[in-house]
């Protein structure tokens, strides 16, 4: 059975959370001996340049406890990420992490400095454009922040190291993999391709920060941080976001990435098969999570038709919102579909061309205003009463 712990946390003190990581390496049969003598890559969600108290990034004391932990038993961390849009420097700075990696001491590894890793397995995509530094490193410690999100349903583990890929490359993906199917395939023949494409295969320890976590409209500024409480620890990526999903009561079913990834014998995400150790689900009372609307209520598995052929119907489509647009067009620059263009006047908003828009949604995520919104399609809250 895969391990999986699961620990109790209620703030980000970092003395607290660096006995919480130690204990769920213990747990999981690792002890912080593993990091003496390697290099070690940490990383973090830093998606946008945001404030920690938004619940956007993975807490800049979450990254403080890990890099200590790293570092006082060995190991040479290196801090590697690529935000979306935004030069790292800048989220770094907004985020709090500057000021630690200054004080620890630790590397940074620059974004625009890539490699190929290529994996011939049967998979579809076969080919990924990293950071060099991964392909130096002996340990990836991965350490996801839990959130909902309008495509994959939750992003955890698995989807947190699409962060290696460079910057805008990432939307480039979603051109090549524009469904939610698609996109979990893509995601992991990614992962398997990490797993099994170096010649020296690397250590992959996940962190999960779900001391706060996000649910509603995320995993940008738009959704909503909630405390879930919790730190989770695996060498699993499927497992720990199988775990975390039933932490706060949503659908295992609904996260592709991890019923996927056990078909293809990536991780295991039946909860029976998985050895939960340190506190029980029921030491955790979430009541009503809320899901990203985005996500997981698209009834086109009933439906017989293209999703592309009738999306406006029955897909929600992104609106941007005149009160708090700024016109700063970070939507214009990261859509993989160029389907967003500029106002015609100062007092209008982003034009889009929804026969474009692929509904990736990576617009919501980049925005910093959160001033972009979802509009269900026309025929959706009559197919929902029709599938239930």
């Amino acid at each position: 059975m895969t391990r999986v712990a699961l620990l109790k946390c209620e703030a980000y003190d970092p003395l607290l959370i660096r006995e919480k990581m130690l204990e769920a390496l213990h747990l999981i049969g690792l002890e912080p001996g593993i990091f003496a003598g390697k290099r070690v890559v940490i990383k973090p969600n830093l998606l946008s340049a945001t404030a920690p108290e938004k619940s956007v990034v993975t807490h800049p004391e979450f990254f403080r406890a890990a890099l200590r932990m790293v570092r006082d038993h060995g190991g040479t961390p290196v801090l590697c990420e690529s935000p979306g849009f935004q030069p790292l420097s800048k989220v770094m700075k907004k985020a709090g992490y500057d000021r630690i990696v200054e004080e620890q001491g630790c590397e940074v590894a620059d974004p625009r400095a890539t490699a190929l890793l290529f994996w011939d397995g049967p998979c579809r995509f076969k080919r990924f454009e990293i950071s060099s530094a991964v392909f130096d490193a002996d340990i990836i410690l991965n350490l996801p922040k839990f959130k909902t999100h309008g495509l994959m349903y939750i992003t955890g583990a698995v989807k947190n190291l699409f962060g290696l890929i460079y910057g805008l490359n990432k939307s480039q993906w979603h051109l090549k993999a524009q469904s939610k199917e698609e996109f979990s395939d893509f995601l992991l023949d990614y992962y398997s391709a990490l797993l099994k494409g170096f010649e020296k295969p690397k250590v992959f320890i996940h962190l999960m920060d779900a001391v706060m976590g996000m649910e509603g409209e995320g995993p940008g500024v738009t959704g909503t941080p909630r405390k879930i409480g919790a730190i989770l620890a695996g060498q699993d990526a499927v497992s720990v976001d199988a775990v975390a999903t039933r932490v706060v009561g949503l659908p295992v079913k609904k996260v592709l990435t991890v019923t996927l990834g056990e078909r293809r014998g990536l991780g295991t995400g039946a909860f029976e098969r998985i050895e939960l150790l340190g506190a029980g689900l029921d030491a955790f009372q979430i009541p009503d999570y809320v899901p990203n609307k985005a996500s997981g209520g698209n009834p086109m598995g009933h439906w017989p038709l293209n999703t592309r052929a009738f999306k406006d119907l029955l897909v929600e489509k992104p609106v941007p919102s005149r009160a708090r647009c700024t016109l700063c067009y970070q939507c214009k620059a990261i859509c993989p579909g160029k389907a967003i263009a500029e106002s015609k006047g100062e007092s209008g908003v982003p034009r889009y061309d929804y026969d474009k828009c692929i509904r990736c949604y990576c617009c919501m995520e980049i925005c910093p205003e959160a001033a972009i919104g979802l509009k269900r399609g026309k025929l959706q809250w009559l197919l929902g009463k029709w599938t239930k």
